[in-house]
Order: structure tokens, then C-alpha cells, then sequence
């Protein structure tokens, strides 16, 4: 038996591509946390409408993730804002034409199909072209269809704090401030001191050692 994807791992699935090609290390400012998650939301409800109306949309999942090891070399800082939703009350006979539906809105505003898994797996994923938010729907062996969006990597309030776009000059070699070596010494050296024996210490003329 096939193993049974969740609406977890379809979440993963779409966080883990969510940074890829979004872009190059450049520190610059983004979209909010809330308007990265009011557009997740915005294509969430406009690829529901290929679904029949009586489909049920269940909330699944919403996460906040950091970009810890974001693949565009971007600083850190920044999340990613992903929302799911599991549909009720399809036929499974009929996945196939909610597939190919979902699949026409995608590439009719701007959406690149970057994973098609089927038949082997019912899986797509897609991103788009313009503003790098994916998305992604997913059938499962028992029937469950998952549709979600992720968001790409965003500064919460929109703007890069000023330690990363200082991280972002980092590459950039300070100039070496340059000292003048120490002028040298004119007094004269010191003459050591002779090795002496224990018990010939206090016969030691010391006044011939040298200037102090």
C-alpha cells in the first residue's frame, strides 16, 4: 500500500521548495507577514472556485516558518507564511478533472508547474512567476484532497533590520588602519646578568651591570 501522505507533509512539501529561485541574497524590503498571509489566503479562495460549490473547506493548517536555511543565500530574519485547507465531499472519480482544473487556473494567472507527480502520485506544485508564492494540491489514498499556498521568504514588518543589511555589506573588506612601527630604542642594552652559584651570590659586583 502506497504510504499515505498528510496534509503535514503536503505543507512540508511546499515550505521546503517555498525558497528556492525566490530571488538573489540581495537585502531588500517585502511584503508584511500580514500581507503575505492575506495573499496566501487570496490565492487559496480564488483556485476553490474551479471546485463544485458544494465542496466543504476545511481549515488544515496555517504555519509561521523561519527561513533558517533559506536557499536564495538570503539573511535570516525573514518567514514564510503558509496556509492549507482539506476538501470535503469530492468523488475520487473525479479528482483527476479537479486536478487538471486547478492546474488550468494555475498557468492562467501566472503560475509556473514546477512538480506534476501524477499518475504515479496525485501531487502538483506550482509557483508564480511575478511574486514567488507556490502552491500545491494533493490527494491521498483515502480519498482527502489538500490544496495550500506558502508565501516567500518576508521581513515581518516588511523591512530588513539594520544588522542584515549591514550583514549584507560584510563581503566588502574594512581598510586596515596602518601604525607606525614603535621608533626605536636608544638606550643601551641591557648586559645580562652572569650565572653564579648558589653560595657566590653575595660576592657579585652588581654595580658593572649595565644602565638602568
Amino acid at each position: 500500500m502506497k504510504h499515505l501522505k498528510t496534509a503535514t507533509a503536503a505543507a512540508m512539501l511546499t515550505v521546503i521548495a517555498a525558497c528556492s529561485a525566490k530571488g538573489g541574497s540581495d537585502v531588500k524590503p517585502t511584503l508584511t507577514e500580514q500581507q503575505a498571509a492575506e495573499r496566501v489566503e487570496s490565492y487559496i479562495q480564488s483556485v476553490l472556485t474551479v471546485f463544485p460549490p458544494a465542496t466543504e473547506r476545511k481549515p488544515d493548517s496555517h504555519s509561521r516558518s523561519e527561513c533558517t536555511d533559506p536557499t536564495d543565500n538570503g539573511p535570516r530574519g525573514r518567514f514564510e507564511i503558509s496556509s492549507g485547507y482539506q476538501l470535503l465531499g469530492l468523488d475520487p472519480a473525479t479528482f483527476d478533472d479537479h486536478f487538471d482544473a486547478v492546474v488550468g487556473w494555475w498557468k492562467a494567472h501566472g503560475f509556473d508547474i514546477v512538480t506534476d507527480h501524477r499518475p504515479k502520485d496525485q501531487y502538483v506544485f506550482a509557483r508564480n512567476k511575478t511574486d514567488s508564492f507556490d502552491m500545491s494540491i494533493e490527494a491521498n489514498d483515502l480519498g482527502k484532497v489538500y490544496i495550500g499556498a506558502t508565501s516567500p521568504c518576508v521581513w515581518p514588518n516588511g523591512t530588513p533590520p539594520a544588522q542584515a543589511a549591514a550583514g549584507s555589506e560584510r563581503d566588502i573588506p574594512a581598510a586596515v588602519p596602518t601604525t607606525p612601527p614603535p621608533a626605536k630604542s636608544t638606550r643601551a642594552p641591557r648586559r645580562p646578568r652572569p650565572d653564579v652559584e648558589e653560595e657566590d651570590y653575595d660576592h657579585i659586583d652588581w654595580t658593572d651591570a649595565g644602565p638602568m
